[in-house]
């Protein structure tokens, strides 16, 4: 986790066992992060403030979303 930091842009990467829907969405989509060390259950997921996203997933842009890190790619 050491490699993305809070303000650093992301990717979402695309997944073969996204759900679908609506997991499939966010694919490709990018953003922000906001908060890259939380706490607790959640020490392996990362808030993403989205920004951009093709198709269906342009409904979640503006929203913070977590993810879990091996999802993300910084950009």
């Amino acid at each position: 986790m050491a490699s993305i930091q809070t303000g650093n842009k992301v990717r979402i990467k695309d997944r073969k066992d996204w759900p679908k829907p609506p997991g499939y969405r966010l694919a490709n989509a990018e953003g922000t992060v906001l908060k890259a060390e939380t706490e607790g259950d959640f020490q392996d997921y990362i808030l993403v403030q989205l920004e951009k996203a093709e198709g269906e997933g342009r409904a979640y842009i503006g929203k913070n979303l977590y993810f879990r890190v091996e999802n993300l790619r910084k950009i």
